[in-house]
């Protein structure tokens, strides 16, 4: 084993003793949690593509590499772990439960960073299960009956979500009797792997959990919630979703997922009061955007290098940005300087000109412009305009951030460090990123800076005429959660339906029992007449001769009546 493939292993093994040592001893220095990410983030940087490890032992043969997909995802996921848990050590300086959240949180690190460098579906299944299942103690940290609530309903769509994965996987494994990362070529496994990943992305009708569980948790673990854990569900589909042959088709219906969740998260979420509600749903839009990249990348198949390399640049702009939002949630109410420094990311994710929104936005124009059957025409209309929403998402955001009661105490240091290098991260990584480096061109060319500027002008007007136009308009938010409402009645109505069929079924149940009652008595009396005539019938001549002497004693009976 050599020393950088070796650097592949602690990329989970480090955070995952720190995890064992929080549960030995508590009180252990919350300072060893930021460093808890250290050696993923120099894995990322140091270790060449195409290394691979195997580890025949572990479980049915452990598989760790490092290539392109992972290289990307590991750097970002990383770094924002780093600059999330070093946030976390202000942050919770005075709460009693920080050893419980930390153990929660290196658990969630060491799944979420697992997964990137696992080549084989046991190991990616099992650090994603580790991931989702220890992210509960995140959600539900604060004890609260609004976390509570979150937690449940986010451990709910984390079981349904493990259940079809496992399904998913396991039919992969008994068609190609192998444990490697293969694409699903069947439909139906396919079908349940996406449903299952994009639970955990947050595409549209399977996003509910989000807007619930971010406001819920601390905002550290907001911050890697959004911006990193989400992101697992897309690693997903890169990994197991075939861009080849029949599923290639599968393009066009992520397109138009995409589509929707973009539309749909910035429509909702621009009626929310709560910041971190509106970030929330901010996520949701954004994953429909990265969701049509997705849908690109299976239309034009593997060969097509633009379509991939878009899905990466825009996961990793939406994590740094959105771990720097969040983040800054922090600094509400401490000076209208945080608020400003806000703007950065804000304008990044609304594609502004010379920001990594910008670079993000034209390697997807890049990745659209080869797709067949009008879906180029189609995207150049609508993507704008979605940059039109995020901008108004932005905005709402801003405005709550702004209007925030001040602060009665300043955040420590060490929270202000974590927040501007992620800052410096969000204005820099993406143009100094090896594969960006087309995409950064075209987001200089004239024609590219006046599509990124124009969506960002509109949805500024729109936000600043906003407040008169909700004043004449009678309108209450949805509450968070959306969907939720909609499932709510669905399973009322359920519940009445199978009220009623009950009631029908005891009915008939009951009429049942009573026609039953009643054929037994019938029986019952059938019985005994049959058992009487068989008694006439074996006296045939007893019986005989007294029906005949009651014959004649009627018959003289009548005829002294009548004499």
């Amino acid at each position: 084993m050599t020393a950088l493939a070796a650097l592949l292993i602690l990329t989970w093994l480090y955070p995952l003793a720190l995890a064992v040592a929080y549960m030995v001893r508590p009180r252990t220095s919350p300072w060893l949690v930021a460093s808890a990410a250290g050696p993923a983030l120099v894995a990322a940087l140091a270790t060449p593509k195409g290394t691979a490890l195997e580890l025949p032992w572990v479980l049915l043969g452990a598989r760790y590499g490092m290539d392109e997909v992972a290289q990307t995802f590991l750097f970002f996921t990383a770094l924002l772990w780093l600059l999330a848990a070093l946030f976390g050590v202000g942050y919770l300086a005075k709460d009693n439960k920080r050893w419980r959240y930390s153990i929660y949180f290196l658990l969630a690190m060491t799944g979420n960073l697992g997964l990137i460098v696992a080549q084989d579906m046991g190991s990616f299944y099992t650090w994603y299960a580790l991931m989702s299942f220890a992210s509960y103690g995140l959600v539900v940290h604060n004890g609260d009956e609004e976390a509570r609530t979150a937690a449940r309903v986010y451990i709910i769509l984390v079981m349904i979500g493990e259940v079809l994965l496992f399904a998913g996987l396991a039919m992969l494994f008994i068609a190609s009797n192998s444990l490697a990362l293969d694409p699903a070529a069947d439909p139906l496994a396919a079908a349940l792997i996406f449903a299952s990943f994009g639970v955990k992305a947050g595409v549209v009708l399977l996003h509910v959990w989000l807007p619930l569980a971010h406001p819920a948790a601390p905002i550290p673990a907001s911050a890697v919630l959004s911006g990193a854990m989400i992101k697992a569900g897309v690693l997903g589909w890169l990994r197991f979703l075939n861009p080849v042959g029949a599923l290639g088709e599968w393009g066009g219906f992520l397109i138009g997922v995409g589509l929707v969740t973009a539309f749909y998260g910035a429509l909702i979420g621009v009626t929310q009061r709560n910041a971190k509600t509106v970030l929330a749903y901010s996520s949701i839009s954004q994953i429909g955007l990265i969701t049509v990249a997705c849908g690109a990348w299976l239309l034009t198949g593997r060969t097509d290098q633009a379509a991939l390399t878009a899905v990466l640049l825009y996961v990793m702009h939406h994590g740094l940005a959105k771990g720097a939002l969040f983040l800054g949630v922090g600094f509400a109410g401490v000076n209208r300087a945080a608020v400003a420094a806000l703007l950065l990311p804000a304008l990044a994710l609304a594609g502004f000109p010379l920001t990594s929104g910008a670079v993000a936005k034209a390697a997807l124009k890049a990745a659209t412009a080869t797709l067949p059957d009008g879906w180029p025409a189609l995207l150049n209309g609508l993507l704008p305009l979605a940059a039109v929403g995020t901008t108004l998402l932005m905005a709402r955001f801003l405005w709550l951030m702004a209007t925030t009661a001040p602060q009665a105490k300043r955040p420590p240091k060490v929270m202000w460090g974590a927040w501007l290098a992620l800052l410096v991260g969000v204005a820099s990584v993406l143009f100094v990123w090896p594969s960006a480096g087309s995409a950064v061109r075209d987001a200089f060319k004239p024609d590219s800076l006046w599509v990124a500027t124009w969506p960002v002008l509109v949805g500024a007007l729109a936000a600043a005429v906003a407040p008169w136009v909700a004043r004449s308009i009678p309108w209450s938010p949805l509450p968070a959660g959306d969907a939720l409402v909609l499932y709510a009645a669905a399973a009322v109505r359920l519940s009445q339906a199978l009220r009623v069929a009950q009631n029908s079924i005891e009915g008939s149940e009951r009429r049942l029992v009573a026609a039953f009652s009643m054929w037994r008595r019938q029986v019952a009396a059938a019985d005994l007449a049959a058992s009487w005539e068989l008694r006439l019938r074996s006296n045939w001549l007893l019986v005989g001769g007294a029906l005949l002497g009651l014959t004649l004693a009627l018959l003289w009976m009548v005829g002294a009546a009548i004499g």
